[in-house]
């Protein structure tokens, strides 16, 4: 998958989620490469575009054990219990050394999945990172 076509499904997923959550599941993500050199911000959909990359490493602190590229494979996700307001919710490998990041900066991941509603928005969320497994991003 081209990264255009990978934002569209983003987005899409997105707007599903909310509509079966009737609130805004996450409200930020970004889709970063990881090289041995450090982080790079490939494309941003979100609230905070300024203070996005100035924040990164501090908002990434919840998920960092996660993001072991020796041991991180596309379709590998994870969530984080301590993401509170820029930190970041929730990962997946979405391609080599590419993540999906996703947040709620209003929310907590514990409020997010406390709603009665999130099982069935976890659908969506599962839809997208099968749409990834089987067509990463290139």
């Amino acid at each position: 998958m081209n990264t255009p076509a990978a934002i569209d499904r983003i987005e899409s997923v997105l707007i599903q989620m909310e509509t079966a959550m009737g609130t805004p599941v996450f409200d930020e993500w970004a889709l970063v490469s990881k090289a041995p050199e450090g982080w790079t911000l490939i494309e941003y959909g979100g609230p905070r575009k300024e203070g996005f990359l100035a924040d990164f490493n501090t908002d990434m602190a919840a998920l960092k054990n996660t993001l072991d590229l020796s041991v991180t494979y596309v379709g590998d996700s994870a969530f984080s219990h301590e993401g509170h307001g820029s930190g970041f919710d929730a990962h997946m490998c979405v391609g080599k050394d590419l993540f999906l990041l996703f947040n709620n900066t209003a929310k907590s991941t514990g409020e997010i999945t406390s709603n009665p509603k999130w099982t069935r928005t976890q659908i969506h969320f599962a839809e997208l990172l099968e749409a990834f497994i089987a067509d990463p991003v290139q």
